[in-house]
């Protein structure tokens, strides 16, 4: 049986505590669902239960479609969407709901999907270096530069997200950044994943400035920031990048589960 909630605030209350089951693989459930004011053919909030098995669904516009819980309930959820005609395209879930997706989506709704991007969710609560004075919180000053380097870090790693210079500016104090030459080269920004954790996102560095240590200095500032704050950092790697994974491991960041982006196949 699969279950269509009126909004977001209805799903987390009734699925809140198998949502906190494991906080790093459903943040960003509590994240979109104060978004879902009301449900339509693109935004929507699934539960697909059988016995004790249980499999959740979520979709908030403009981001993909997110899944936790049991992978064999999988076929059931899938029917229900294409049944009913709901937007399915992006998918973001841990892998091993993704890929049983992979292996199963061609003959249940006759739409093949693939592995776009594979990530390495990590953690640590250790401190392995000094933050360096070199890393800064940008001003209103540096906000045009940042909106480049936002806007090249969602193509290079293949997200569908639509660049939001207004959220950029709202969050700037977020974000910390290290100059070279007077300008921005490298930036970092970190935000609330848990009650316990933050999750360092959008690290980027200029091209013509990457190898040179920027990007070391600048995710390290930020994790110190967080474990001072006594909570836990937290950020995703993608798994074919192997300089960024050797970065964040030579900082202390390990290996929690992995996660991936999954797509329709183009013909």
């Amino acid at each position: 049986m699969t279950k269509l909630y009126n909004n977001g605030a209805e799903f987390i209350t009734e699925n809140e505590h198998m949502l906190n089951l494991n906080k790093y693989m459903s943040t960003f459930f509590f994240m979109d669902a104060p978004l879902l004011k009301e449900t339509n053919v693109s935004n929507y909030a699934l539960k697909a239960e059988e016995s004790s098995r249980q499999l959740l669904a979520m979709k908030v516009e403009p981001y993909n479609l997110m899944l936790y819980g049991d992978k064999e309930l999988l076929p059931e959820l899938l029917q229900f969407i294409s049944r009913n005609g709901y937007v399915m395209e992006g998918v973001m879930s841990p892998s091993v709901i993704g890929e049983y997706l992979v292996d199963i989506s061609n003959n249940v709704i006759g739409k093949e999907y693939v592995k776009s991007i594979g990530m390495d969710f990590m953690e640590t609560t250790r401190y392995t270096e000094p933050s360096s004075d070199e890393v800064t919180v940008p001003s209103h000053d540096n906000l045009d530069q940042l909106y480049v380097f936002y806007v090249n870090f969602i193509r290079d790693c293949g997200l569908t997200d639509k660049p939001d210079r207004e959220r950029l500016e709202k969050n700037l104090s977020s974000f910390r950044i290290v100059k070279a030459d007077g300008e921005p080269v490298s930036m970092a920004a970190f935000s609330v994943n848990t009650d316990s954790s933050y999750r360092i996102t959008h690290v980027y560095t200029k091209p013509e400035y990457r190898g040179k240590g920027y990007a070391r200095k600048v995710v390290n500032s930020i994790k110190n920031e967080i474990l001072a704050m006594g909570k836990t950092a937290t950020l995703n790697v993608d798994q074919a990048n192997p300089v960024s994974y050797h970065l964040y491991s030579s900082l202390g960041f390990e290996k929690v589960f992995s996660q991936g982006l999954y797509y329709p196949k183009q013909n």
